[in-house]
């Protein structure tokens, strides 16, 4: 299992994060890192995303991908396709991490025709975030799906664990938990089969806002 990391913290805001980040994905520890500069790529190019996404370019095995917001299948594939081709202009990043995607099987259609048109489009990889099991069409047509995001205490009672042959890898994210439980539950996601995994500290409303604190303040130190 690698990390994967959403990071939706500014490269120079919260440079002590940036530095933890970049350390890890160097130490290979670190297989995805979602970039997210304005709630989606904004208006215009930040010099220090660029920064960042240029040397995370440098090291191998590690896959960068923009932040686009899907609204649950009601935005339309064009407006979505257009934000990933920004990223890809701007930042020199071709994945594209869909959020806010819907599980059903109503909503797959759609789903897959757009995959095929970021394809097309030369982006990806793509990556779903559902943030539950979605039906496992889901997981034909992505090269990762965020099968649980949610709580420590909703993933302590749930204990996920993935079964049954996939595409995709899987990927589940973990916040609030408490530091001295971090790798606890790392090692529940290991366990439970999981490629990708994320715990971190940091709580609701966004607790992707910065490494887990025990990492940063590591780097600090």
């Amino acid at each position: 299992m690698r990390d994967g990391v959403p990071a939706y913290f500014h490269p120079d805001r919260e440079a002590a994060d940036w530095a933890a980040l970049s350390a890890a994905a160097r130490a290979g520890t670190v297989g995805i890192v979602v970039i997210n500069p304005a709630s989606g790529a904004g208006t215009g190019t930040d010099p220090a995303y660029r920064r960042v996404c240029d040397a995370l370019a440098e090291v191998p095995g590690v896959v960068v991908a923009g932040y686009v917001d899907t609204a649950y299948g009601t935005r339309p594939a064009g407006e979505i396709v257009a934000e990933a081709r920004a990223y890809t202009a701007r930042y020199g990043v071709r994945g594209v991490f869909a959020d806010q995607v819907p599980s059903g099987r109503d909503h797959l259609p759609a789903y897959t025709a757009l995959a095929a048109e970021l394809r097309a489009a030369g982006l990806g990889p793509l990556l779903l975030n559902p943030g539950v099991r979605p039906d496992e069409g889901y997981l034909e047509i992505a090269d990762v799906v965020v099968t649980f995001e949610g709580s420590w205490e909703t993933y302590r009672a749930q204990r996920p664990v993935e079964r049954g042959t996939r595409r995709a890898r899987t990927w589940h994210l973990v916040h609030g938990a408490p530091v001295g439980m971090i790798e606890d539950t790392r090692s529940w996601m290991r366990r439970a089969g999981v490629d990708h995994g994320y715990v971190t500290d940091r709580r609701l409303p966004n607790p992707w806002d910065g490494m887990p604190r025990p990492a940063a303040a590591a780097v600090v130190a």
